[in-house]
C-alpha cells in the first residue's frame, strides 16, 4: 500500500484537498485566536486594572500561554465538528468532517481527531505521519484513530439524504 507522500506529487485532487484543509485550518486558527484574546481580556483585564501597575501582567500575557490557547482551540474544533460536522474554516472551504460511514462525528471522535491541535507542532506531526504511513491519504493520524475523515461538503450530501427531524 502506498503512502500519501507518494501520491500527493502526482494527484491534483489530493493536493487540492490538503490545500483546502490548510486554508480552513488557518481560518479556524484565526477565529479561535480572536476568541482566546476576547476571553483573556475579559478574565485578566480586571486583575491588571486592580493591580494598577504592581501586578506582573506578563504572567497573563496570551503570547506566553500556548496551553490556554490550545485548550480553547480544541474546544472550538470539537464542539463545532460534533454539533455541525464543520468549523467555520471548513464551511468556507466547502469541507466537512464525517465518520468513515458518512455520519457526523460524535463528541469523543471529534475530541480524538482534534487533540493534536493543542500545539501547532503536534498538528504538523499528525499530518506528516498520516501522509508518511500507508492508509487513506486524506486522513491524518488522529483521523484514523477516531475513524473520521474530511470530505468535500457536497460529497456527504450526495451519499445519503438528510434525516428528517422526528416529532
Amino acid at each position: 500500500m502506498s503512502t500519501g507522500f507518494e501520491k500527493i506529487g502526482s494527484d491534483a485532487q489530493l493536493q487540492n484537498h490538503w490545500i483546502r484543509r490548510l486554508v480552513a485550518f488557518i481560518i479556524d486558527s484565526i477565529i479561535a485566536w480572536i476568541g482566546v484574546m476576547i476571553i483573556m481580556a475579559i478574565i485578566f483585564v480586571p486583575f491588571m486594572i486592580a493591580a494598577a501597575g504592581d501586578w506582573p501582567w506578563f504572567v497573563f500575557n496570551p503570547f506566553v500561554s500556548p496551553l490556554f490557547t490550545g485548550i480553547l482551540s480544541i474546544l472550538y474544533f470539537v464542539i463545532l465538528e460534533s454539533w455541525y460536522g464543520w468549523t467555520f474554516g471548513k464551511r468556507i472551504m466547502n469541507l466537512e468532517t464525517v465518520r468513515t460511514d458518512g455520519k457526523k462525528p460524535p463528541l469523543d471522535a471529534a475530541f480524538i481527531r482534534n487533540i493534536s491541535k493543542i500545539y501547532w507542532i503536534i498538528v504538523l506531526l499528525d499530518v506528516i505521519i498520516g501522509l508518511a504511513t500507508p492508509g487513506d491519504p486524506n486522513q491524518k493520524v488522529t483521523d484514523r484513530l477516531a475513524g473520521t475523515t474530511v470530505v468535500p461538503a457536497t460529497s456527504r450530501r450526495t451519499q445519503s439524504p438528510p434525516t428528517p427531524p422526528t416529532a
